[in-house]
């Protein structure tokens, strides 16, 4: 049988989860070998050399989001050299956003666009019978040429798909933040909305014509959950749905079935143009203890024209009321350095998240994900040009890469944003009469950089104080797991080295 290796960099991925299960259920051998905390070239080079070795695959898979995708294709780049006849085969995000600069990447043999649920275990079949040509939604090379296969159509009845295989993720001896702090779920697929900063603006083109929001039933969900309760003994659950309450009489359901056979707390994605009382109160009573919300810009029009976001300040207002009504923590996402972002979007920002009173507000700075709409807007205002483009679809660029501290602290547009990230900051952790004060003196005027120290000092507390401590003790234990591999790695090349020498 056809053996299958995935690699994957940092963060757990659900795609990669259900499609090992396809495979596994059609009895195809699939294994994981996941970096979940950076070391270096050298030792991941080492260890893939050594997986290889052993489990002997003879497909590789990678499914990177932009930010992994220059890792993954230098780990495409040594296997070639290392492995030249093993067939490489890319998925995920990143490739669908931009198919045609994927495959100008020569190590890669071969890409699948769009869910790939059945079609990998269609090319798994056409593999091993040696004609390939016959995958639906596959490119592959030959003679020189690329070869682009329609897609197939996406699967509606998600209660098809076996469940995510969790075991490879999970019981990865480098994945200790799974097991302690979380379980990912995904009870539905596809998004209704299509913000112009998002991948799903991608997905929108890539699926026009097709139905792209589709739910699993309560039960099937449900089921998943409570069978990986009793295997994981996790005590919370991250919902990775896009929009987890769009569907009121299908959250009834969920809600009551999960409360029966789950019952773990759970944190979920929430749209301010869902907001009703209902909705909130079937949560509550569901086990959910935090929302989060995407604002991104407090302005209403802003929000409309460049972000295609058509939600009013006054429904946002709404979800913080019932919010807080109900004890429920939730939180805010706002971006920074928005093409044609002004101080005065900033400064309105800041009077209305203090009126909102989140929990957190967690900010980054904009990513310019290959082929959004954005994009057309950061070239309008010159904050990049046709000459980054390139940079940007393969994930080199500066404005495309993960967003992580130290903060971007840029002052070319003459806003002093450390000023205005301190406020977003204080919000969450000082009465609404000291950020209103600050406001009225101008504090964000002042004229000095506030160091990264402060703000990450300040961030920390906020997180603790909303009982988000926990995100950053996974951080110091991943720093452990780090120091363990690069330890024991350095010990048994020193015994190796003294075996030798005898």
């Amino acid at each position: 049988m056809t053996k299958f290796l995935f690699i994957q960099h940092k963060n757990e991925n659900i795609g990669v989860e259900y499609l090992s299960a396809s495979l596994k259920e059609n009895n195809y051998p699939v294994e994981l070998l996941f970096f979940a905390y950076t070391t270096n070239d050298k030792i991941e080079n080492e260890t893939i050399r050594e997986k290889i070795n052993t489990f002997k695959p003879d497909i590789i898979c990678f499914s990177p989001f932009t930010f992994q995708y220059p890792w993954s294709v230098s780990k495409t780049n040594f296997i070639k050299k290392e492995f030249p006849n093993l067939f490489i085969l890319f998925g995920g995000v990143h490739v669908n956003s931009v198919p045609n600069a994927v495959m100008e990447d020569k190590c890669i043999d071969g890409i699948i666009i769009g869910e790939a649920d059945k079609t990998i275990v269609e090319f798994a079949k056409n593999y091993e019978e040696g004609d390939i040509s016959l995958t639906p939604s596959l490119w592959y090379r030959k003679e020189g040429k690329i070869v682009r296969n329609p897609m197939s159509f996406l699967e509606q009845d998600l209660d098809k798909l076996p469940f995510p295989d969790k075991d490879i993720f999970y019981n990865s001896p480098l994945s200790p933040r799974s097991r302690l702090f979380a379980y990912t779920a995904l009870g539905s697929r596809g998004c209704p909305f299509a913000c112009t900063y998002c991948s799903n603006n991608v997905f929108s083109r890539l699926y026009a014509g097709q139905k792209r929001l589709r739910y699993r039933s309560p039960e099937n969900f449900v089921d998943e959950l409570e069978q990986n309760k009793k295997k994981f003994k996790y005590k919370r659950i991250e919902f990775a749905d896009d929009v987890l309450a769009i569907d009121v009489p299908r959250l009834r359901k969920l809600m009551e079935l999960y409360k029966q056979k789950v019952d773990v707390p759970f944190a979920c994605f929430f749209h301010p143009k869902l907001v009703s009382e209902e909705v909130v109160t079937l949560l509550k009573n569901g086990g959910c203890t935090w929302f989060k919300l995407g604002v991104q810009s407090a302005n209403e029009e802003y929000r409309k024209k460049f972000l295609c976001r058509f939600e009013t300040n006054e429904s946002i207002l709404e979800v913080s009321r019932l919010s807080r009504k109900y004890g429920l923590k939730f939180s805010f996402d706002h971006i920074l350095h928005l093409p044609g972002e002004t101080k005065e979007h900033l400064i309105e920002a800041v009077n209305f998240y203090n009126q909102c009173r989140p929990t957190i507000i967690n900010f980054w700075d904009l990513m310019y994900l290959p082929a959004t709409d954005i994009i057309k807007y950061g070239l309008e205002y010159k904050i990049i040009s046709e000459s980054d483009l390139p940079k940007i679809n393969n994930g080199t660029h500066e404005l495309s890469k993960l967003n992580e501290v130290p903060w971007n602290l840029n002052t070319g547009n003459k806003i002093n944003y450390s000023a205005f990230m301190l406020l977003f900051i204080l919000i969450s952790i000082t009465p609404s009469f000291f950020i209103k004060y600050l406001m009225k003196i101008k504090f964000y005027n002042i004229s000095f950089q506030i160091p990264n120290i402060i703000l990450i000092f300040f961030k920390v507390i906020s997180k603790f104080r909303a009982e988000q401590g926990y995100l950053y003790l996974s951080s110091v234990i991943g720093e452990f797991f780090r120091g363990c591999e690069v330890l024991k790695r350095s010990v048994t090349k020193y015994q190796n080295l003294l075996f030798n020498s005898r």
